[in-house]
């Protein structure tokens, strides 16, 4: 017997006055509700109705019964509502973590959008460069900016390519003229992101294959945006991600140099754990991750809004 299918026919029994009624109600047959009450009859091993050709009534037993039971009915029906009602909005805490440059750059007009869209998130962002364990450490989710992602159990869905361009400003170039091959770059001065697998090392993809350049420079850095100031005021030159330069090439405060060579790049992921895969807030993080950075969308606009389709 399901005992709580049996107390919901038995309370409907009661409060339409009928096995009928109770049975349109709950979208049952009359004799699937009454076989319910007889089973939790016995199961109490009390009589619950008294059943007359003409009218039916609760016995004492019933009436105490049906008494207790509405109020345990009613809250498990508000607990049932209030998962559905969770399973489908987000809301909550979002824990997540981002890649330091691409956090201070990138991310607060996004993460605006997405507290306005789901007024009962709160986001909490974490910029650093340390690869972060994601389930030891509490996260829900993250942004991962790599060339590949290493083997793991989090689920990844990448979101677009990034291309690292090798700048300078142009009164750097004037000065010290502007590189043809890879190779000229080991005259200039090239500032070094230390965070690179092989800082000092930057590779060119030719029609030869790869080739590799040993660089030196008076700036090192962690973090690319210190690089910034430095490379407009004409000190040198870096190789750094299409996202940190959008503003600066498109106001030509800085110019890319070697573009018949194919620089590297790196591929933005959106990633978390498999136990969150189900999880409204993680959907929604996820979709305005690949909404706000969908290959060909700028870096620093946020995206247009989707025409509507006229019927």
């Amino acid at each position: 017997m399901d005992q709580i299918a049996a107390m919901r026919s038995f309370r409907k029994v009661l409060e339409q006055g009928s096995f009928s009624a109770a049975a349109r109600q709950l979208g049952l047959s009359k004799a699937a509700v009454s076989k319910q009450v007889s089973e939790l009859e016995s199961f109490l091993g009390a009589t619950l109705i008294h059943r007359t050709t003409r009218r039916l009534h609760p016995t004492d037993a019933g009436q105490a019964y049906f008494e207790s039971i509405v109020a345990v009915l009613d809250d498990l029906e508000a607990a049932d509502s209030a998962v559905r009602h969770l399973q489908s909005e987000p809301s909550g805490t979002l824990r997540i973590s981002v890649p330091s440059a691409f956090g201070q750059v990138c991310i607060s007009a996004m993460l605006a959008e997405l507290v306005r869209r789901h007024p009962k998130l709160t986001v909490a962002a974490e910029a650093t460069d340390r690869l972060v364990d994601l389930v030891e450490e509490g996260f829900d989710a993250a942004i991962r900016i790599s060339p590949s992602l290493p083997d793991s159990t989090l689920i990844a869905k990448r979101i677009r390519r990034i291309p690292v361009l090798t700048v300078a400003a142009p009164a750097y170039l004037k000065a010290k003229g502007t590189p043809q091959k890879p190779e000229d770059l080991a005259r200039h001065n090239c500032f070094i992101y230390t965070l690179s697998p092989r800082p000092f090392d930057w590779v060119f993809k030719t029609a030869a294959g790869a080739r590799s350049v040993k660089v030196k420079g008076t700036i090192q850095s962690n973090h690319g945006n210190l690089m910034l100031e430095p490379l407009r005021a004409g000190v040198g030159i870096a190789r750094l991600p299409e996202f940190l330069l959008s503003g600066d090439l498109e106001t030509g405060r800085l110019v890319p140099i070697l573009t018949k060579y194919s620089d590297d790049a790196v591929t933005l992921f959106a990633v978390y754990p498999p136990s969150r895969h189900s999880s409204p807030k993680i959907r929604a993080f996820v979709d305005i991750v690949g909404e706000w950075f969908a290959e060909g969308q700028s870096w620093s606009e946020a995206p247009r809004p989707k025409r509507q389709k006229i019927a």
